[in-house]
């Protein structure tokens, strides 16, 4: 009968999942019995662990756990009997594994302490962990370095989280309750840009995935920042929008540069008024958006102004252009156009005027500012101006009809004596044929580095990247239309890689007879032409005429695109070097003039402005759901909370799907337990950090690590659900 007792309880041992020994509880977890688990999970026979390690556990266990173990096994056995661990063990193969141990003190007859142990193989649960700790790491590094402000706003409940840059960036800690109820954040936003914040939160609530804005807001000093808020919708299960989760980053330099190149484009470099072809699309606009509202049009040039160039010098006489442009400013209105259309020529378009009594008031005001402006200087000078008024609709019922009314009003005050304005009057009017007299086509001498039609392309090339949703598209046409309109062979751009070792042509466009090279110049390391980008040194503009002038290396590389003559310009970022826009002749040697120069300059500042704004919006785009997607994607109930109130800051995916009505900003203990205290084993107050959810019907193995979540101490939770295992229990 014994022995079939005994046969019963080895095959019950046996059958046991996992390893199972029975030691002796002394100083070396000496072995009594083991079961064939035991041996199947670490390799070795029975007989070989007697004669490798005299049937000492302790020797068995990894060197660096077995003080811990020892000690970990005597507290635990001396407040409850029982013992739950990890550590690692040698197996057969010289590799160890991470094993739970659940061990329990038992006393035999004779009074014998032994200790009863179930050892279940956890090593790829150490190794997530691992992975998850470094992931997490990695999160934080990330959240450390980069200087955007990652944001979290939970729809239901409307509150926004903040990373802690918000309050580096900005100098305060924002409101984050009620944002959407009450629009309290937008008191820090800029008042042109509310619709677009509440376009922005519109979409997020109806469930847009994901969508972006540019807004200005306020910082501590009292200045406004342009930002860029981009943020990515999670839904629950049934497909609701629940949080949106994004990245606001600064883009104010951007703005600024942009605001420049506009301006370049928009305005005469002297005076700083609209040049003409603004001007003139100012105008045709509004009379097309408003056919029904008077308005009028001067022509005003300034009387004998070359004799004030003759005798006073071109420096002084743009100076005194300067000061006629700011009086004329200051004499309109800001929703009025004012523009320099000629040398010492100048356009003033009045909208919404009452009569044409106005608009003569008007004129007379300029003759007199023309006339005061220098009279009380320490060399006095006479300045007069004449000026020609037509009225809208009735001198002109479009833009070409009103100049052209305008103009022959002008002509007329000069040819009666100058220093005086008129009226457009019909039956008095003639042609400018009859006449021989027109401002159309008068030279602006700080036009002079681009000529006309390079600038209509200018402002073409500005318009279309700034209203384009489809960068690559237009960057291509763009290309395209350069290269026709310069009959150049090859337009392209070049990008750097991330780390600058090499470069890939990203857009090409040729010329008919003309071979692409793109398929050729896809991860060109620089190191194999030395000096290059030393070659970039004018104003960051490589022009070379005849590229036999340069060393036999970069020869040969020019030489095997079929290159004679080639401008690249470099795409910056401060001092940094990204690539560069180039255009290249492969017909023969080419002399760009300094007005191609100029405005191939430009047209490439530009590209580069989009093109860095396109590698920003990306990497945003790829930083957003890299930290919205990191920690959603372990396999483990993973939360963060404050430190002294135990409430929630952050769920992962996993948690939320396990409660859905868990939300930041309430407790834990009061959420996952229905408690009104802090659970007694919870690894914050010292449990095993073994816990049972009996809302749940979960066990898990938890484990906390402190952490600053912005300037709370906090900490992060990471629980594995062990609910199987305890089932074999």
């Amino acid at each position: 009968m014994g022995k079939q007792h005994s046969r019963e309880y080895q095959t019950l041992l046996n059958n046991i999942p996992g390893g199972v020994q029975q030691c002796l509880n002394d100083r070396f977890f000496t072995l009594v019995e083991v079961n064939q688990g035991f041996l199947d999970l670490f390799g070795f026979s029975r007989e070989e662990i007697t004669e490798r390690f005299h049937d000492h556990f302790i020797e068995m266990i990894h060197p660096a756990d077995r003080q811990d173990i020892l000690a970990e096994t005597a507290e635990q056995f001396r407040r409850t009997g029982k013992c739950s661990s990890n550590y690692r063990v040698l197996c057969k193969n010289g590799k160890f594994k991470w094993v739970l141990d659940n061990a329990q003190l038992n006393q035999n007859e004779e009074g014998e302490e032994r200790i009863f142990c179930i050892l279940l193989d956890v090593t790829d649960s150490r190794n997530d962990r691992e992975e998850l700790r470094l992931s997490l790491e990695r999160h934080r590094i990330i959240l450390n370095q980069t200087t955007d402000i990652i944001f979290e706003w939970d729809i239901g409940n409307d509150t926004i989280l903040y990373s802690a840059n918000w309050q580096k960036k900005f100098g305060y800690d924002p409101n984050c309750d009620g944002t959407n109820r009450d629009l309290s954040f937008a008191r820090h936003v800029h008042p042109d840009d509310i619709t677009a914040l509440k376009r922005l939160m519109a979409n997020a609530k109806d469930g847009v995935s994901l969508s972006d804005a540019e807004i200005r807001i306020l910082n501590a000093e009292g200045m406004y920042i342009w930002c860029r808020i981009r943020y990515t919708d999670q839904y629950d299960s049934t497909g609701k929008p629940i949080k949106a989760v994004g990245i606001i980053t600064d883009i104010d330099n951007d703005k600024k540069m942009i605001d420049d190149l506009r301006q370049r484009a928009e305005r005469d470099a002297l005076t700083g008024l609209l040049n003409r072809e603004e001007s003139e699309r100012q105008i045709r606009n509004y009379l097309r958006d408003n056919p029904d509202e008077p308005c009028a049009l001067l022509m005003i040039d300034t009387d004998n102004f070359k004799k004030v160039n003759d005798t006073q010098g071109h420096l002084f006489g743009d100076a005194v252009l300067s000061e006629l442009a700011a009086g004329m400013k200051k004499l309109t209105r800001q929703t009025d156009v004012v523009g320099r259309i000629g040398g010492d020529e100048f356009m003033i378009f009045l909208k919404n005027i009452t009569s044409r009594e106005m608009a003569a008031e008007k004129a007379a005001c300029l003759l007199e500012l023309f006339q005061r402006l220098f009279q009380q200087g320490k060399r006095p000078i006479e300045v007069t101006c004449s000026a020609g008024i037509a009225i809208y609709p009735d001198d002109g019922k479009n833009f070409q009809s009103l100049y052209h009314s305008a103009d022959l009003a002008l002509y007329q005050a000069k040819k009666q004596g100058k220093n005086q304005y008129l009226l457009f009057d019909k039956e008095h009017g003639s042609t400018v044929g009859d006449t021989g007299y027109s401002s159309l086509g008068a030279t602006i001498d700080s036009d002079l580095d681009t000529s006309e039609a390079p600038k209509d392309l200018v402002n073409y090339v500005f318009q279309v990247l700034y209203d384009t949703s489809d960068i690559d598209h237009v960057i291509q046409l763009i290309l395209e239309i350069v290269g026709k309109r310069f009959d150049v062979s090859r337009a392209y751009i070049f990008e750097d890689s991330d780390d600058g070792t090499y470069c890939d042509n990203t857009y090409e466009w040729c010329n008919d007879g003309i071979a692409s090279q793109k398929e050729n110049l896809q991860h060109f390391p620089y190191a194999d032409v030395e000096g290059y980008r030393d070659l970039f040194k004018d104003h960051s503009v490589f022009y070379c005429r005849d590229i036999h002038s340069l060393t036999p290396v970069q020869t040969a590389l020019f030489e095997s695109q079929g290159i004679c003559s080639t401008l690249q310009c470099a795409i910056l970022e401060g001092d940094a070097f990204h690539g560069f826009v180039g255009f290249d002749e492969c017909t023969g040697m080419r002399l760009w003039n300094k007005e191609e120069i100029a405005t191939l300059t430009l047209i490439s500042q530009l590209l580069t402005t989009f093109l860095l704004k396109k590698r920003t919006t990306k990497h945003d785009s790829e930083l957003a759901i890299r930290l919205n997607t990191i920690l959603d994607t372990q396999d483990a109930y993973i939360y963060a909370i404050e430190q002294d109130t135990c409430e929630l800051l952050y769920l992962n995916l996993k948690t939320r799907e396990l409660d859905p009505k868990a939300k930041p900003g309430m407790t834990c203990y009061k959420t996952f337990f229905g408690r009104e205290t802090p659970c007694k084993t919870c690894p914050l107050s010292g449990g095993v950090g073994e816990i049972y959810n009996p809302q749940y019907g979960v066990w898990t193995r938890a484990k906390a690590s402190p952490m600053k979540w912005g300037e709370l101490d906090a900490y992060l939770l990471t629980c594995f659900d062990i609910t199987e295992y305890k089932k074999m229990q």
